[in-house]
């Protein structure tokens, strides 16, 4: 899977200022880890580090990250999990991953930064070392500039940080508490097509969870929007001026991002995987960071940039924004009957049931405008157009398939500029995209377990 990752994937090069290495004086540094990732001409700076021990090849080893943004214990344990069973981990970005065995043997790297992966490479003429002295491990990791190929890449990086041994985890975040009597503020950059907009004004709020985790919409505006019941929904549509919307978890990772800006001609449109935070942190009552795009970004053939610092109050999350607790009891129910499903002689597995109700593909509920529907049967997805505005249509349709037996999976992203969708049947699965086109919405629907056959 990487080597395939890496054939279509830029390279990237990184580079950082020189450092003096296992210092012998006896006095114990501060935490050092620095970088910066070049990827397409644009440099991210990496100033936080964390080592950890996980599986490297399937055997005890170490890692190092260097990423732009905090690193968060909730993410060290995903990638410990996903190394473990031999699967590529992934961090916020801009980052960077060395890896190493135990006795500090250097195994390779992997980056990544915007919405560009590049996988584990090793070998070639990179080379790392790893000392672990007194409870910390330093080290440092490089790659001469290889100039061939479409991009160049290379490495240069140090570190000397605490080492987190397996079961450990880095101190957890502080408490929320209420709402800080801090004035929210917000300064930097916001243009659309090189035309800067001032955006004045910021909040922060709690939303639905979004992948079943806790979730946070942060609203920018030229003009006051505190005393708007919904501000997010109000400012996509130009109310408040130009204005940026971003929904994203309490870690920073960003998964929406509505951009209304009077100078696009597209003034209100999506653009995830362009926007990345520095710095965040929600504590004490507040949220505060650096949202940036590292740059203009191309969206629709149209040039947009963002980089602003910022900080809101925000108290606790309510309970109707939690996420709901697990079910155990249907966990439990199902874990008992795949124990005790009928088996058959030979395979010794569960013997295969035929399908209940399942659903053919044309009969799936749709809106009633629903035009030029196209069915794709190889991949077993489709669309449809419909003249109606994306919440609009998100709304008919959730109803249409509610109707259908369709139920709701995770929470719903809806915006003026885009929407994702998760409902389920039975064994039958749908993940719907939805966004607008012509005046209208354009609609595209992947489906899992329904019938394809010609009717």
């Amino acid at each position: 899977m990487a080597n395939k990752f890496i054939t279509f994937l830029v390279a990237m090069a990184v580079s950082c200022g020189s450092a003096t290495l296992f210092a012998q004086d006896g006095t114990k540094p501060a935490n050092v880890g620095e970088g910066t990732l070049m990827l397409k001409g644009k440099n991210y700076p990496l100033k936080n580090a964390v080592a950890y021990e996980t599986t490297v090849d399937g055997e005890e080893g170490i890692a190092v990250v260097l990423s732009g943004p905090t690193i968060s214990s909730e993410k060290i344990n995903e990638a410990r999990k996903s190394e473990k069973n031999g699967e590529p981990s992934d961090f916020r970005r801009p980052y960077v991953k060395l890896e190493f065995t135990k006795a500090g043997e250097f195994k390779g790297w992997a980056a990544g930064a915007g919405d560009i992966s590049l996988g584990r490479r090793r070998g070639g003429n990179a080379t790392g070392e790893l000392k672990v002295q007194d409870g910390r491990v330093i080290g440092k990791a490089s790659q001469p500039n290889e100039t061939e190929g479409m991009f160049p890449s290379g490495l240069d990086v140090h570190f000397d940080v605490p080492l987190l041994r397996a079961g450990e985890s880095l101190p957890p975040s502080k408490k929320p508490g209420p709402a800080a009597n801090v004035k929210p503020s917000v300064t930097g950059v916001f243009k659309g097509n090189g035309k800067d907009a001032k955006l004045a004004h910021v909040s922060a709020h709690w939303r639905e969870p979004f992948g079943d985790k806790p979730s946070i919409v942060l609203v920018f505006s030229e003009k006051d929007h505190s005393k708007d019941k919904k501000p997010d929904f109000n400012a996509g549509f130009g109310r408040f001026g130009s204005a940026l919307i971003v929904s994203l978890h309490e870690d920073g990772n960003i998964f929406g991002c509505e951009v209304a800006h009077t100078a696009l001609k597209h003034q209100n449109f999506s653009s995830i995987g362009k926007i990345n935070t520095n710095d965040f942190e929600y504590a004490d009552g507040q949220v505060k960071g650096e949202l940036t795009t590292d740059g203009a970004a191309d969206v629709f053939g149209e040039m947009w940039e963002v980089n602003v610092k910022f900080v809101a109050p925000l108290g606790e999350n309510p309970k109707e924004f939690q996420p709901a607790a697990p079910k155990e009891a249907e966990q439990e129910i199902t874990d008992k009957q795949a124990t005790t499903e009928p088996t058959t002689e030979l395979s010794e597995k569960g013997a295969p049931k035929p399908a209940k109700d399942q659903l053919n593909a044309k009969d799936l509920a749709l809106t009633k405008d629903a035009a030029d529907v196209d069915y794709k049967a190889l991949v077993e997805q489709f669309g449809f157009k419909s003249k109606a505005n994306v919440k609009s249509v998100c709304a008919e349709l959730s109803a249409n398939l509610k109707t259908q037996g369709w139920t709701k999976q995770g929470s719903d992203l809806i915006t003026p500029a885009s929407a994702i969708l998760k409902r389920k049947r039975g064994d039958a699965e749908l993940t719907i995209f939805v966004k607008p086109e012509s005046g209208g919405s354009e609609v595209k629907m992947m489906t899992e377990g329904l019938a394809w056959d010609e009717k």
